[in-house]
């Protein structure tokens, strides 16, 4: 898809979040409306999107009970891994950390619920060598190539925390990516698959308060540096 301008970024925007969806090799149920949700289009301009990649050949569709079915076509493939790949980072191979700047500013609270979490403790010291302190650091990123690289990350496969069930309910596994803060505070960070926050935020945690220990307040720009290592999602 050698296609520039508004139209080929927005069908590249639409093929990362099937990608996502797990429309990749076989079929993925898409809702509409859940898609529309994501890229910020109505139900009925999602519809047309779907529309116009398959007319484009680049996914096919099918009805599946009163849904419909999703997958990327070879064509469609190829387009996301050309723009990974112009991007440095293809689906195999390629850089093995991106960076990232935002502006610090005061969340939701969701973050910081999950964990803290004692279920998640153990897989948090097994994976990145600590268990977080109580609450996550959240920028707000700087610019829009920053908030391309916060939506590949979606793409990768990561390291992930093992969910649990403590008898009330089942917390599902939590995928993160290690990290640095201001080049030098160990950290990870979280990639949420059901969160309030989009593209734009990018959440940490660290060992430590990292407002407290770097001396950040709402507005400040921090810098993070993310780990990917291997985990580009492959084909099935």
């Amino acid at each position: 898809m050698k296609e520039h301008g508004k139209s080929g970024a927005e069908r590249l925007t639409t093929l990362l979040h099937l990608v996502r969806l797990g429309a990749v090799g076989s079929f993925a149920m898409v809702s509409t409306r859940s898609l529309g949700d994501s890229i910020g289009l109505s139900q009925q301009a999602a519809s047309l999107r779907l529309a116009d990649l398959e007319a484009a050949g680049l996914v096919e569709r099918a009805r599946h009970g009163r849904g419909t079915a999703v997958r990327l076509t070879e064509s469609g493939l190829d387009a996301v891994e050309t723009f990974l790949a112009e991007t440095g980072a293809n689906l195999g191979r390629g850089r093995v950390q991106m960076e990232f700047s935002g502006t610090v500013f005061s969340g939701l609270k969701e973050g910081a619920y999950y964990v803290s979490l004692e279920g998640y403790a153990p897989g948090f010291s097994r994976v990145l060598g600590f268990v977080p302190f109580p609450g996550t650091l959240n920028l707000r990123l700087t610019s829009q190539a920053m908030v391309e690289q916060r939506r590949r990350l979606d793409l990768m496969r990561g390291v992930e925390i093992p969910g649990f069930d403590d008898g009330r309910r089942s917390y599902g596994p939590v995928k993160c990516f290690r990290a640095k803060v201001a080049g030098k505070r160990q950290a990870g960070v979280l990639a949420i698959e059901r969160t309030h926050y989009d593209s734009s935020v990018l959440e940490v945690v660290s060992p430590v308060s990292l407002r407290r220990s770097l001396g950040l307040k709402d507005g400040d720009e921090c810098f993070v540096t993310v780990y990917l290592g291997e985990g580009w999602v492959r084909r099935r």
